[in-house]
């Protein structure tokens, strides 16, 4: 109790009383400068308006004139008012002109104070004009010395701030004074009394206080207090232990914890709900509990809460709106009565981190990490649903699943690099995604596959067939558009395969198996192109499936082998050979390259199938070298995919083969083909220039059929074209195939490259491409390609001279 009566009354009246009339003035002091700050503000608004209307007209000539000194003059002189602190002029686009800021001063205000009285004064901007001649000459920007006019204002308000601080003290003073003299002193006699008691058993009045206040209300206080004086040292003790140990508990716990009244007002905050809903005890007390609760919420939570029963817990997930911000929470809800009182006691537990681990699993798992479009999972799951839906009878007609494939993916992904694929798949995603209406989902399916679902396109298939043809239509034009990947402007053309079901084919899985069927008949029409599904193309998608399969396992097992088709010049003499792959299936007997070479690229067994090559072809020189059977003049042509070559690790390969093999790199010849080139001619010359500084030829195959451009063909570093077949074969009977060989002979001549015709099969061909000076030769006319022992007893010979084959 000594502690409790400790303070002075008077004291304390006399602080409030001081305190009050202090915060009276200087409340009334604040609004009187809020005002004049306000004031004060449209006088700076004006004089601000004023400077940039006397600076448009010499600005704008400036600016006109490109006369940044001029201009410079002009801003600098703007900076001689302090109320400036930068200045700068911009020209119509957007460059930066001409700037200026003013020198550092020291004022009396904070910057902070500053921005927060003076937040609505930002810069002040005007666009700068010519009306003769009419010319948009840009923007200037002013941007005011906040701390030098807060500065000026608190200085012209301080005086009057004094002044009536100094009067309303005054006056507090004097009250107070008056105060305890009729009451304050009495009571303070009294209190000093009662301060001195401590634990004694009575509480007795000095003389003087019983003389004058022993029947008042004084006396009165004095009697009453002492009877209830016993009975609170009895329960004081016990009333304190019980106290500390249930605000211990509470405050202790982890979760949060709310005290509802009867009223379902707050009444109780505990530490860990306060730092959960960011708010202090005092702002939640007596408040209605629905203040935390984001409005789509409260509804529901309500209805629990008014339907909570007495000694009936309830666990319910509802969201908290703290600071703008919504928070997930798990309320364990208890409703209990003492003494009279109803009270429901809230333990609240944040889940946000629980929804967002939820949340990040959902997206993982229905969400491409690359595009940020749904998943191939979700497109299913969404197919499923609107199948059985249609299988229910509730969707009516028509729906679709479009397939698209990006054509040649695969080769600017590996020749680019994998970030800038990504960044094209971005960039399609987001130039496709406003085609997507709301009766569609957009998802990617993995690597460079997209789909579509349209959930109902109508009744009538034969519309429903063209509503699709369009919406293809649309997306093939928004594929051709360029597309801007990291620091490269990329071309790109998509296939594109679609199936039409009424939710008759049998399951969800069959209809994508349906438009995976016709994306691939796309591709196989040449790609670019667009492929609706019919029932015979089952029956290629399956054989196209049994081809993949099968190449799997020969590349796994090894089961290719390697031809050889002689090379020869004018003279019959052998300069060497081109090293053929063939495949001999178990059942389909020999495949044609043409046939198994493209799904080798397209599948990613290509880069495998081609090391393989060069392995085995290298062993075989080796071989022969050693036997004598092959000359260091000749060359072993072995065939390069595109893929393979803009592998990274082509050249250190290529170096450790030769290496291993010991063969001569002149005795290699390796063929590319001039389409390559046309994706990064860039790298594609700078590895090629790599491979020549190795000792290793060069060769443009089936020249003619591709780009076929000079302004690449005179910087690179070849050695020979090849001639394609196809202008061959028809050179006695077509005058343009003719022409073009005798352009490619002149052009190559020009460029001092060696020309290979291919596809030599009769004398007459033979011939005429001596007499249009084409001394170098290959195709069956001289020899069909054969296994590497009949080829040494067939062509390599002692004089190594080739007899043609009749």
């Amino acid at each position: 109790m000594g502690v409790v009566f400790s303070k002075s009354l008077f004291t304390k009246q006399a602080i409030l009383t001081l305190v009050l009339a202090v915060v009276l003035s200087l409340v009334s002091s604040g609004i009187q400068f809020v005002d004049g700050v306000r004031s004060q503000k449209t006088e700076i608004n004006q004089d601000f308006e004023e400077l940039l209307a006397v600076v448009e007209k010499p600005l704008s000539e400036a600016v006109f004139r490109l006369d940044t000194i001029f201009a410079q003059q002009q801003i600098d002189s703007l900076l001689f008012n302090p109320s400036i602190a930068h200045v700068e002029v911009r020209d119509e686009s957007g460059e930066l002109f001409v700037e200026a800021t003013s020198t550092k001063h020291d004022f009396s205000v904070s910057e902070s104070l500053a921005n927060y009285f003076l937040s609505d004064l930002q810069s002040y901007n005007r666009e700068l004009r010519l009306e003769m001649p009419v010319f948009q000459a840009g923007r200037l920007s002013i941007l005011p010395e906040k701390r030098y006019l807060l500065d000026k204002i608190f200085k012209e308000h301080l005086s009057s701030l004094i002044y009536n601080l100094f009067k309303d003290v005054l006056l507090a003073s004097l009250i107070s004074l008056v105060f305890y003299f009729l009451v304050t002193h009495p009571l303070m006699r009294l209190t000093e009394t009662l301060s001195t008691v401590g634990n004694k058993k009575e509480l007795p009045l000095p003389k003087s206080f019983s003389r004058h206040h022993k029947s008042d209300e004084l006396g009165n206080l004095h009697s009453t207090f002492a009877q209830l004086w016993n009975k609170l040292n009895t329960a004081l003790s016990d009333l304190e232990r019980s106290d500390s140990h249930t605000k211990a508990m509470i405050e202790n716990a982890a979760d949060g914890i709310l005290l509802l009244d009867e009223s379902n007002k707050i009444i109780l905050v505990n530490s860990a709900a306060q730092y959960m809903l960011k708010m202090k005890s005092d702002d939640l007390q007596s408040k209605s509990l629905d203040m935390l609760h984001a409005p789509s919420s409260w509804s529901e939570f309500s209805s629990v809460l008014d339907s909570l029963e007495v000694n009936s817990p309830s666990t319910v997930e509802t969201v908290y709106r703290i600071r703008g911000i919504e928070l997930p929470v798990e309320i364990r809800l208890a409703k209990y009565k003492v003494l009279d009182r109803t009270e429901v006691l809230l333990l609240i537990r944040d889940v946000s981190e629980r929804k967002e681990t939820e949340a990040h699993i959902h997206h993982l798992a229905y969400y491409d990490s690359v595009t940020n479009l749904p998943n191939r999972q979700y497109l299913a799951d969404k197919l499923n649903e609107v199948f059985k839906r249609k299988q229910q009878k509730s969707i009516v007609g028509y729906s679709a699943v479009v397939f698209m494939d990006l054509d040649r993916f695969k080769t600017i992904n590996d020749s680019l690099g994998h970030n800038v694929g990504d960044q094209l798949l971005c960039c399609v995603a987001s130039q496709l995604s406003p085609l997507i209406e709301d009766n569609m989902v957009f998802a990617r399916m993995g690597g460079d596959e997209f789909a579509f679902l349209l959930t109902h396109v109508g009744s009538d298939k034969e519309l429903v067939e063209k509503a699709i043809n369009g919406f293809v239509d649309s997306i093939v034009y928004a594929c051709q558009q360029v597309k801007k990947a990291g620091h490269h402007e990329v071309h790109i053309t998509a296939s594109l395969g679609a199936t039409i079901f009424d939710g008759n084919e049998g399951s969800a899985e069959a209809i994508l198996k349906q438009a995976d069927t016709a994306l691939y008949r796309a591709k196989e029409s040449g790609r670019n192109t667009f492929a609706l599904y019919k029932p015979e193309m089952q029956a290629i998608s399956d054989a196209r499936l049994e081809m993949e399969k099968a190449l799997h396992h020969a590349t796994e097992f090894k089961l290719f082998e390697l031809y050889y088709q002689p090379q020869t010049n004018d003279k019959n003499e052998l300069i060497g050979a081109e090293a053929l792959i063939r495949w001999k299936d178990e059942k389909k007997g020999f495949i044609s390259p043409a046939e198994f070479i493209p799904v080798a690229e397209e599948i990613g067994l290509i880069v495998e199938i081609g090391h393989w090559v060069l392995n085995e072809a290298l062993s075989q020189v080796a071989t022969w070298l050693k036997e004598g059977k092959w000359q260091l003049s000749w060359r072993m042509s072995i065939n390069v995919s595109p893929i393979q070559f803009q592998q990274a690790g082509f050249l250190p390969m290529l170096k450790e083969q030769l290496g291993k093999h010991d063969v001569p790199a002149s005795c290699v010849d390796l063929e590319i083909t001039e389409n390559m080139l046309l994706n990064d001619l860039s790298s594609c010359l700078d590895k090629m220039n790599a491979i020549k500084a190795l000792g290793v030829h060069l060769s443009i195959d089936d020249f003619g059929t591709g780009y076929s451009s000079l302004k690449y063909l005179k910087s690179l570093p070849i050695d020979r074209l090849k001639i394609d077949q196809s202008f061959v074969r028809d050179l006695l009977t077509d005058k343009s195939d003719e022409a073009i060989v005798h352009a490619v002979i002149a052009m190559a001549k020009a460029l001092n490259i060696s020309v290979l015709a291919e596809g030599v099969e009769t004398l007459p061909h033979y011939d005429r491409l001596r007499e249009i000076d084409c001394f170098y030769y290959q195709g069956y006319y001289f020899g069909h390609p054969l296994p590497p022992n009949e080829f040494i007893t067939a062509f390599v010979h002692d004089s190594a001279t080739l007899k043609p084959s009749l």
